[in-house]
């Protein structure tokens, strides 16, 4: 049977093969989230236009078709803030809804140009983990601690 198969999927055209795998596999999303710290330790955390329950939060994004979760990251930062970052280092990758994986990045804020919120993001501010503000989304809260204990 596994012959027949081989051999009839080998007849037909690429793009069609990838068309029935496609059918057949499951298809999720990949987000990034990312902690970023100042060299006196402050993380940075936003206040997100379209996050209803806990609007403060660490940036974050989806990560593009042909992107690295880094360069997501890297980028979306830059969308929305207008910061420079580094990325250091991949924390962890977790699931969060079914069909939906994060990727947790940590790293650094290059110093230079000042925090400029775009259109998703209501405002900005370099906290002390310790003191984040209210209104902090309780998962990345908690990826905050970690990161800062490892």
């Amino acid at each position: 049977m596994k012959a027949i198969l081989a051999r009839a999927f080998r007849t037909i055209p690429l793009p069609l093969a990838r068309l029935v795998i496609g059918l057949f596999n499951t298809r999720f999303h990949i987000s990034v989230v990312g902690v970023f710290l100042t060299p006196d330790g402050k993380v940075l955390v936003l206040k997100h236009v379209f996050r209803r329950l806990y609007p403060w939060g660490l940036p974050a994004g989806f990560v593009n078709a042909g992107e690295s979760p880094e360069h997501a990251m890297v980028r979306e930062v830059k969308e929305e803030t207008g910061l420079d970052v580094r990325v250091s280092r991949v924390v962890e990758v977790r699931p969060v809804r079914p069909r939906h994986m994060e990727v947790v990045v940590a790293g650094a804020v290059t110093p230079g140009p000042t925090l400029r919120p775009n259109h998703e993001i209501f405002e900005g501010a370099f906290t002390a983990p310790d003191a984040l503000p209210d209104g902090m989304m309780p998962s990345q809260a908690e990826i905050i601690r970690r990161v800062i204990g490892a």
